[in-house]
């Protein structure tokens, strides 16, 4: 199957095609040692063009396979993506049957509009290398490609790895994506603040106020205005892409096992 035939075709076809390519392209390589691990890895990105979640709002948002999450995220047995429809739709990317590899998608965002809004990972994380840090160089060309535009996203890579701090501070220095960093606990957010590299969030119990939040060092809580507001998202709010922000931003404990998430983090708060 070559590239020439997948061209010809489009839409849900195409990424068909695609992906049983590179499925057979990697067990080859693999069985036959023609390729290195670093190599034949690859990420894959699904990109939907109007995303129908209302807290979102319309704007284009990306799911990433579940192999980018970082081992180091703390709450990944809770994860609000790892139920319902939207879990449906990650097996899926993960399986790559939907989407397109990194490259694939970082020419889509080439062409994304002059300071468009949008959301990278509704799901998943930036890629890692074959050392389970961050892929450098794919993080730079993703930067690159979505300078132009105003983009946010969040990682769970550990930030004080002097490695993953370079990259992450990096992709921030060029401007167009914001790249926060995501805390598990109101300490790490202290923690991650200090290092004055990129904005920061915060995972809060489902039943936490919605306003007073305050980190342990005092640091302001604003919780997501989408999670306390009927008429608010993401595409109105915009606050997770402002770069210079003060305030760290708090998630409130939400999808199928919000009540899981918010046991585990009134636990560790004792």
């Amino acid at each position: 199957m070559s590239f020439a035939v997948s061209r010809q075709l489009s839409g849900s076809k195409a990424a068909k095609v695609r992906a049983i390519f590179f499925k057979k392209m990697i067990e080859y390589a693999d069985n036959y040692g023609i390729l290195s691990k670093k190599e034949i890895t690859m990420t894959w990105v699904h990109l939907t063009n109007i995303s129908g979640n209302r807290k979102v709002g319309p704007i284009k948002v990306t799911t990433t396979e579940k192999s980018s999450c970082p081992s180091e995220c703390g709450i990944a047995d809770e994860c609000y993506a790892g139920g319902g429809p939207l879990n449906i739709h990650w097996n899926q990317v993960s399986q790559h049957n939907r989407g397109d590899n990194w490259d694939g998608f970082v020419n889509r965002v080439k062409r994304f509009r002059k300071n468009e809004l949008w959301r990278h990972n509704q799901a998943g994380d930036l890629p890692q290398d074959e050392n389970g840090k961050m892929d450098s160089d794919k993080c730079e060309a993703l930067a690159d490609a979505a300078s132009h535009t105003d983009g946010w996203t969040y990682t769970h890579y550990n930030p004080m790895d002097k490695h993953n701090f370079e990259v992450i501070q990096n992709m921030n220095s060029v401007g167009g994506l914001v790249v926060n960093l995501s805390a598990d606990t109101m300490e790490q957010a202290d923690t991650y603040s200090r290092l004055g590299i990129a904005p920061v969030t915060v995972v809060l119990s489902e039943d936490a106020p919605n306003m007073g939040n305050k980190t342990p060092e005092g640091l302001p809580i604003v919780v997501c205005p989408a999670q306390t507001q009927e008429d608010m998202s993401c595409n109105i709010c915009e606050l997770c892409q402002k770069r210079d922000r003060k305030s760290i931003v708090g998630f409130k404990a939400h999808g199928t096992k919000r009540k899981k998430l918010s046991e585990k983090l009134v636990s560790n708060a004792v």
